[in-house]
């Protein structure tokens, strides 16, 4: 928000004048502060797309390991340099405006935060390894990956009898998340174990792994994390100033949703750092040509005497077309480590449209490097996760849809614009719009209403807000009763004393999920923020030769992919779990739009009380809104963190699992009998004991005696040892005469798993496994 910035950092409004006297040459902590602000955020960015690509490179042909992988990451490492090195490093001013950098504070706040974060994360990290949510699914496929360099998982069924096994309807090598897949059919059939997710995740925990072991690994999403937080300060430096860029730092430094995702093994820390390091470089692609006001073809030269003059310049050989290219490539490429990431690719489509009807140099490369990066993922999410993109079909196709059609829509209506533009030259009309040239004056044409667009589309906005506000006075939302999560939800319901409805998703009240992390009054703030820009982007559209905004693009995606994911959060809906929804960009578009209304209320506030009073009262006004306003966005985030920042949960389940791995002997083959030791030991057996795992799938088999009898003769005569596990009860063990040995005994705990009201503390965990040695009884 160009005139926000001016505004707040003290300088006049766009169009102002400025005097020699306030042109300065920045200080050394300005400068460090700006390139702390500017670039780190895409270096980070860049760090993260190195590993994962490398990953995607080298992991399907079984050559991730250290000294393999190590030459590749450095490369990427080396572009990711370079690529920083293309993002100015110091936040550009206002045109006409004074020159204000980045002071040294502003950045030493910001690095605070980021480093608090991130140990604090660290410090607190849980211990998810025995798979009981998505944390452990992404800590056992990067544990994986980092030991054994290939996909997919060795599902070893010669030790099960071999492709006899697979005829067996008690027989089965799945478990959440970690899918059975056949080749072939009778006695040439074969089978696999494929991991659900995404391949970027894991990637950058494997390199965790490698330098840390295990605790490298659970440690390493709080890198990211922090990285985020830093990456969230130079946007908000960018939209709003570099002197609220700490407030919007902290904010979400201490939001709860973005703490569990970081001391947790999830993909948000890494979706998040991706979404605010493409948004970030969109708005530099587009400032960079109004900020040196380059010629029409985007080369960002800077002319000797403006050099000469401008404090702040974009460095000579930045160039329009390489950012535009550099945040769709991050935007799209985000799609290594979230699905949900094609939302984004499709809002930026519209975005990028915009900017080729205004003739902006950053257009085409923009919508390239978008198309690009998604469908780079998306052939690997093919490649390397099918049987998950499977099982979200429902919800991905229509996504997709809706992809092709505002692709289709924008190429459409760019091509139609051209042509009426080259028909109006030909016809000797004024200068077309968008070519960069003339006053910019509004076009008044047109009937009386679409004069009042702009306050018709803000009003829009704040009744889209509100709409999803009320949901729950109106709406009850409901998936299939047959869905899997429909049993989970109404379990819960049951142990939670709610009416029992397993098919609720409880979406209606995902406004409420986030007020709970960011209280009422910054999303409040943040729609006002929305409503505002709205209602400028349409007067922006009407004026016809005028530069693009930085505030655009990011403003375009952040609003329409919260709504998008406010309206279906498609998540199992217990808290905090559900929560991590919210991290890649609902957090940081109510966090920084929240700020950004309390800079622009600073100044109004001064403004406001100017004329009636002395001076001091003004700078009271002002210095009491600014204070009214942080407190507004900081505070609620961290009350309602604090009951749970010390929680540290899963404490001993590595301790558990390594007692596991060392009961089992060489030629051990082992069977899982209950449905808890189904959903929470396969994997762990498969990857970290090496030792060959299935499932009696009891539900096929009535004899569950029969079954265990069969599948364990295969394994005796293909020469292991057959080792029954119980995690619930074991008589079962000992109904099928065997003599049970208790391994585990774990107390510790797990989030809370609520549905109607915010975490506030954790939930005890038992974890108990019997294992016995089949004697043929």
């Amino acid at each position: 928000m160009e005139d926000m910035t001016a505004a707040v950092d003290g300088a006049p409004p766009v169009g102002g004048t400025v005097s020699a006297g306030e042109r300065r040459a920045p200080t050394r902590g300005e400068r460090w502060s700006g390139v702390l602000l500017m670039r780190s955020g895409p270096l980070a960015a860049g760090v993260l797309l190195a590993v994962a690509l490398a990953a995607l490179l080298l992991v399907p042909v079984g050559l991730w390991r250290p000294v393999v992988a190590a030459p590749v990451i450095l490369v990427g490492l080396a572009v990711a340099w370079r690529v920083a090195l293309l993002v100015p490093a110091l936040p550009t001013p206002p045109v006409g405006g004074a020159a204000h950098g980045a002071p040294a504070w502003a950045g030493l706040v910001s690095l605070a935060a980021a480093l608090g974060h991130l140990g604090w994360a660290a410090a607190t990290h849980a211990e998810h390894v025995i798979l009981r949510r998505d944390a452990g699914s992404y800590a056992l496929y990067a544990q994986w990956i980092a030991t054994r360099a290939h996909l997919p998982v060795d599902a070893r069924l010669d030790a099960f009898g071999g492709s006899a096994a697979l005829a067996d309807r008690a027989f089965t090598l799945a478990s959440p998340a970690y899918y059975q897949v056949v080749h072939g059919s009778g006695t040439e059939a074969s089978a696999d174990v494929v991991p659900q997710f995404l391949l970027g995740a894991p990637a950058w925990l494997s390199v965790g792994y490698w330098l840390g072991d295990w605790t490298g690994l659970l440690v390493a999403p709080a890198v990211l994390g922090g990285a985020a937080v830093l990456a969230a300060a130079g946007l908000t430096a960018r939209l709003v100033g570099p002197r609220w860029a700490p407030v919007a730092a902290v904010a979400l430094a201490v939001a709860q949703p973005v703490l569990h995702a970081s001391r947790s093994t999830y993909s948000e820390p890494a979706a998040l750092l991706l979404v605010l390091a493409a948004a970030s470089v969109l708005v530099d692609a587009t400032s960079v040509r109004a900020a040196t006001r380059v010629p029409a073809e985007g080369s960002v030269e800077v002319p000797a005497e403006a050099s000469a003059q401008a404090p702040f310049p974009v460095p000579v050989g930045a160039s329009a077309r390489a950012l535009g290219f550099v945040a769709g490539a991050f935007a799209g490429l985000a799609g290594l480590v979230r699905v949900d990431a094609l939302r984004e690719v499709a809002l930026l489509l519209p975005v990028a449209a915009v900017l080729a009807v205004r003739r902006h140099p950053a257009a085409g490369p923009l919508a390239a490097g978008a198309l690009g990066g998604i469908t780079l993922s998306g052939l690997a999410a093919v490649w390397l996760s099918r049987p998950y993109l499977g099982s979200i079909a429902g919800s991905l196709l229509p996504l997709v849809g809706i992809t092709v059609v505002l692709g289709v829509g924008s190429a459409v209506t760019v091509r139609i614009h051209r042509r009426r533009a080259g028909s109006g030259a030909a016809d000797g009309a004024a200068d077309p719009a968008g070519s960069g040239t003339g006053d910019g004056a509004a076009d008044r044409g047109g009937p009386s209403w679409s004069r009042r667009l702009p306050e018709i589309t803000a009003g829009l906005v704040v009744g889209a807000g509100a709409a999803l506000a009320s949901r729950p006075l109106w709406q009850t939302v409901h998936q299939s009763p047959d869905d899997p999560g429909s049993r989970y939800v109404a379990g819960l319901q049951r142990g939670l004393g709610l009416p029992v409805d397993g098919a609720r998703t409880y979406a209606e009240h995902s406004v409420q999920w986030v007020s709970w992390w960011t209280g009422p009054v910054a999303l409040l703030l943040a729609l006002g923020t929305y409503a505002v820009l709205a209602g400028r982007a349409v007067s922006w559209l009407r004026r016809r030769r005028e530069d693009v905004p930085g505030w655009l693009g990011p403003a375009v995606v952040a609003f329409g992919s919260t709504v998008l994911t406010l309206y279906r959060p498609g998540i199992t809906p217990d808290h905090p779990w559900a929560d991590r929804r919210l991290v890649p960009v609902v957090l940081p578009a109510v966090v920084i739009a929240a700020t950004a209304a309390v800079a622009w209320l600073t100044p109004s506030a001064r403004d406001l009380v100017r004329g009636r009073g002395a001076a001091p009262r003004t700078v009271l006004a002002a210095r009491a809104v600014a204070v009214a306003g942080v407190v507004a966005v900081v505070l609620p985030a961290l009350l309602a963190t604090w009951p749970v920042a010390t929680d540290r949960t899963e404490r001993g389940q590595l301790a558990a699992v390594r007692t596991v791995c060392r009961s089992l002997g060489p030629r051990d083959a082992v069977l899982v009998l209950d449905n808890r030791g189904r959903n929470e030991w396969p994997q762990v057996i498969r990857g970290v004991c090496d030792r060959p795992v299935a499932v009696i799938a009891a539900w096929r088999e009535s004899d569950e005696a029969a079954a265990a009898t069969r599948i364990a003769g295969r394994i005796a005569a293909a020469g292991y040892r057959p080792v029954l596990l119980e995690t619930t009860d074991p008589a079962r063990l000992a109904a099928l005469g065997l003599d049970p040995v208790h391994i585990v005994s774990l107390r510790t705990t797990e989030d809370q798993r609520l549905l109607v009201r915010r975490p506030d503390g954790v939930a005890g965990l038992t974890v108990e496994v019997w294992t016995a040695a089949w004697t043929g009884g």
